[in-house]
């Protein structure tokens, strides 16, 4: 996995060292032809919980589509923003963060590969070792599928990293 910078709040937390190592030790590309690596990890009761809230507060979506746009009209913010400041670089810094369950199709995978190459500088994902419908259960509560959710609040990012601890 390329070094990839992790949310500011998680930088000064003594675990990052751990989520750091967790994350690279877990990783593999997304699908048979990706270009992108990421950690397949379990998910965790603290890993939902946060989700849910993050959804539930409007600071996460689900769905590839609405994924899509979402990050293609920040991207568009932050293109302006370069352009008025161009002496202000951006950082490179994962502040967004895309959860897969791992029941995807290969296009579904491909669409995401195509997602971390489009934005590096700010995405990072994780396939969770859960099925879409699984996932919906937990972060609904009711039977539905969810195959992607989008974490786009930086401090619920760096939660949502430290919640992967409690699967090592």
């Amino acid at each position: 996995m390329p070094v990839l910078k992790l949310p500011k709040d998680l930088v000064a937390d003594p675990r990052h060292d751990a989520v750091s190592a967790l994350l690279a030790t877990r990783a593999g590309l997304l699908w048979e032809g990706g270009r992108n690596e990421v950690a397949t990890l379990p998910m965790t009761d603290a890993l939902a919980a946060e989700l849910r809230g993050a959804l539930s507060a409007k600071h996460a979506c689900h769905g590839l589509e609405l994924i899509t746009d979402k990050l293609a009209s920040e991207q568009k913010g932050l293109d302006a923003a370069a352009r008025k400041a161009p002496e202000s670089p951006q950082n490179a810094r994962a502040s967004r963060l895309l959860f897969l369950a791992s029941d995807g199709s290969t296009r579904f995978y491909r669409d995401c590969d195509a997602l971390l190459s489009r934005y590096p500088q700010r995405l990072l994902a994780c396939r969770l070792e859960i099925s879409g419908e699984e996932l919906g259960e937990k972060l609904t509560g009711t039977a539905k599928m969810i195959r992607s959710v989008l974490v786009f609040d930086k401090r619920v990012a760096a939660r949502a990293l430290l919640a992967l601890l409690d699967a090592s």
